[in-house]
């Protein structure tokens, strides 16, 4: 067979993978999370499901909502909103999860090209605010930041002509991490006070909250938690599988706070959970960091061996 008639193997999109909870989520599985932000069982997604193909189960269906479990500019990975998924509407949901799970295995190019597929036609409003999003992160993962802000401000302006949800406050996090990449901090620090001035109950959108503040404070240069409010962050951070960028995040401000063996420690934990998870595009100011002290870390004595 010539080149120009060279068949090209197109690999099979990897299927949906739901964890139990936030703990044991990884870097290429979902999450389903309720109307709070909180992990719930892949049992109760699939209940919700059912309804909606069913029936509009509207009271059920909105609070069906599938996310990529990462952390960072990348917590707007994959999203799929079960009252999406009536009549008509169902197989564009379809495709949007298809895109979210290609994004979610870094085959950001074909995600993206199926993306802009759907946004060249009309699409429901909501339907069209994931697209957006989710264009956005697929931006992020290639470090085009103006490209990405773009997507997200127009996902965020499509989200507020309904009822600000947990997707609508994910991608204002997102929003906000990447003005830190465009080195507009100051203005990352006043979008984010002005809309998020409260840390969010659900266990996912608090542990975004958390990872979007600490990137300003990096972008600024320095933080003002005290001691125990960094002990409840790394505590829940150790306890999440997929929390590289959040344990990075972590090592930096306990370094900042002058507990060297506590940073090394959890820098130690993010480099071991990192594989996976694209801190170099995605929030680069914490590679730069996490590059510029790895040997520091890997050769120092580890007093949390024995524990």
């Amino acid at each position: 067979m010539s080149d120009d008639t060279a068949l090209v193997k197109v690999e099979p999109v990897p299927p949906m993978v739901l964890a139990r909870d936030l703990a044991a989520a990884s870097p290429r599985s979902f999450v389903h999370i309720d109307r709070k932000g909180q992990v719930r069982s892949p049992a109760r997604y699939k209940a919700i499901q059912a309804a909606s193909y069913g029936l509009l189960a509207s009271a059920l269906g909105g609070a069906a909502v599938v996310y990529g479990a990462m952390f960072g500019a990348v917590g707007v990975v994959g999203v799929l909103a079960g009252s999406v998924l009536i009549g008509f509407n169902l197989r564009r949901a379809r495709r949007l999860q298809h895109a979210a799970r290609l994004l979610l295995h870094d085959r950001v190019e074909e995600a993206q090209a199926e993306l802009e597929g759907m946004l060249a036609r009309r699409q429901p409003r909501r339907l069209r605010a994931l697209v957006e999003q989710n264009l956005g992160a697929c931006h992020g993962r290639r470090g085009r930041y103006a490209l990405a802000l773009e997507h997200e401000r127009a996902a965020i302006a499509l989200h507020g002509r309904g009822r600000r949800g947990p997707l609508a406050v994910a991608v204002e996090y997102a929003e906000v991490i990447t003005l830190v990449n465009l080195d507009r901090v100051a203005e990352a620090r006043e979008v984010f006070g002005r809309r998020h001035a409260q840390v969010p109950d659900g266990d996912y959108l608090r542990t975004l909250h958390w990872a979007t503040e600490f990137y300003v404070c990096l972008g600024e240069g320095t933080h003002a938690l005290t001691a125990d409010e960094l002990h409840v962050r790394a505590r829940a951070a150790l306890g999440i599988t997929s929390a590289a960028t959040l344990l990075g995040l972590l090592a930096w401000a306990h370094h900042v706070a002058g507990d060297v063996d506590q940073a090394w420690h959890l820098l130690r934990e993010a480099e071991d959970r990192r594989p996976g998870v694209p801190i170099e595009t995605t929030v680069p100011r914490l590679h730069a960091w996490m590059a510029a002290h790895r040997d520091a870390a890997i050769s120092a004595d580890d007093p949390f061996a024995a524990l």
